[in-house]
């Protein structure tokens, strides 16, 4: 399937790479004379001559646009946003044609055909509707025109979810397509250590190779009245890209020539999030790229065992929680935290109620943590045997003959029953389901697939054929 997918790709692209260049607010419209806006139109033209470039040399490149809300504030004459119900979607409606008028116009002036793409996160959400997107930008680019993305706006309900910025969108674009390389335009040169306008001693970060270890100060969202970013949601959208295998560069938006630098490997052009390529655990199918796009509607924590299984790509069940969080619904998308950190992104077959009621009836008698405590260096005498009530314990604690009987009526999992088996441990998601989204994790899922590669290759040639070496 995955080899279908890559000549499918290919086929349709003729074998170009593709790059999916992100500009906002910032980017798009400046301060005029009188403290109030106007577009931009030397960012812009640099922008469009840029992808000319890149077309020329036979790459393909998706546009991901923001400026819909503030292109209506203009076209309207308000100094402010403005806010209310459907204000936004009236701007957005009333600025997406000009915004649109403007790219169709300077495109044209270098022989270059544009199309408009409004989707919602619905298009991600259902995984016909993502093939079908993915089809249709594929479709544009072998045709040789330039796909512009926005988020359609103007028809977004308040309550209802969506991308909440378009550099999470872009991101997501970049997954669907797989993309080569994801640019998210900025109103900074790089990545700092902290916010270069407020700590003189802030310094650029060229390349980030692990997300999961960088240490930032001073991350917030857009101060623009006009835009709906800011560095934190960048960092999110890098996150999302280079799980899937795509390299994300953070540039300023002013100089889009840095854009053309990145690709060429020049460190000067801005920020790279390197992405995970080479491993075996990452992203790699139509499937599991669909759920890294998907928006997690609640979260779930593991213990060890739980952890494990995601590593080796198992099952994942009810008996490895610690913690369930959220409102979710059968074949609803979550986040899985272990230690504290988002792991992975999971489909569940299980609704957060049912999660719950099986989890409560199996904590009655007390939940056996003596794995986590050993992993923590905490050994303590006895305490097994305290579990099955042969020390007393603190007040309130279930005795043996209780506990027991508890244990027969079929409402607790026996404190020597492994936890990943029996009816009362029911399988939330399986492996096949899970999307890893650590790169810590991502390379220790690798490793590991490594290492028991190497430890039944090395032992096999002492065995028969049809035995299992011991310890597999």
């Amino acid at each position: 399937m995955l080899a279908a997918i890559r000549a499918m790709r290919h086929e349709a692209l003729a074998g170009g790479k593709i790059h999916v260049i992100k500009v906002g607010t910032s980017t798009l419209l400046t301060n005029d004379e009188v403290g109030g806006q106007k577009v931009s139109l030397s960012n812009i033209s640099r922008l469009v001559e840029l992808i000319a470039s890149l077309r020329t040399s036979g790459d393909h490149v998706v546009l991901v646009s923001s400026g819909a809300v503030g292109m209506g504030c203009l076209k309207l004459g308000l100094s402010q946003r403005p806010t209310g119900p459907g204000v936004k979607q009236a701007l957005a409606a009333a600025g997406q044609s000009r915004l649109m008028r403007l790219y169709e116009d300077l495109f044209a002036v270098i022989g270059v055909n544009v199309a408009q793409l409004l989707i919602s996160r619905d298009d991600f959400s259902d995984k016909a509707r993502f093939l079908a997107v993915r089809n249709t930008f594929w479709a544009l680019l072998r045709l040789g025109v330039v796909p512009i993305v926005n988020e359609n706006d103007s028809l977004s309900a308040e309550n209802v979810a969506n991308f909440g910025d378009n550099d999470t969108m872009a991101a997501m674009t970049a997954v669907l397509l797989q993309a080569d390389w994801v640019f998210l335009a900025t109103d900074v040169d790089f990545l700092y250590t902290a916010n270069p306008k407020e700590d003189p001693n802030a310094t650029p970060i060229y390349a980030v190779e692990d997300l999961s270890r960088l240490k930032l100060a001073g991350l917030e969202a857009s101060s623009s009245q006009w835009g709906t970013g800011g560095m934190a949601t960048k960092i999110i959208a890098a996150r999302i890209a280079v799980c899937a295998g795509v390299h994300c560069g953070l540039v300023n938006g002013e100089v889009p020539e840095r854009i053309g630098q990145m690709i060429r490997g020049k460190k000067e052009g801005g920020t790279h999030f390197v992405a995970l390529k080479g491993c075996a655990s990452f992203a790699q199918n139509d499937h599991n790229r669909w759920i890294i796009t998907l928006p997690p509607s609640g979260s779930l924590t593991l213990d060890r065992d739980g952890y494990d299984a995601v590593l080796t790509h198992h099952k994942i069940r009810t008996g490895m929680l610690l913690k369930c969080s959220g409102e979710f619904s059968h074949d609803e998308a979550v986040a899985l935290f272990f230690d504290g950190k988002e792991i992975a992104r999971a489909l569940v077959r299980m609704s957060s109620a049912a999660i719950t009621e099986e989890m409560t009836r199996s904590m009655v008698g007390l939940r056996d943590f003596t794995r986590e405590l050993q992993s923590a260096g905490i050994y303590l005498d006895g305490y097994s045997s305290w579990r099955k009530g042969g020390h007393k314990g603190a007040s309130g604690e279930m005795n043996a003959e209780v506990l027991r009987q508890l244990e027969q009526d079929g409402r607790v999992i026996k404190s020597d029953t492994p936890k990943s088996s029996g009816h009362q441990s029911s399988v939330i998601t399986d492996g096949s389901d899970i999307a890893l989204m650590c790169t810590a994790t991502i390379k220790e899922a690798d490793r590991k697939a490594s290492s028991d590669k190497r430890v039944w290759s090395g032992s096999y040639p002492q065995w028969k054929r049809g035995e299992t070496p011991p310890g597999l």
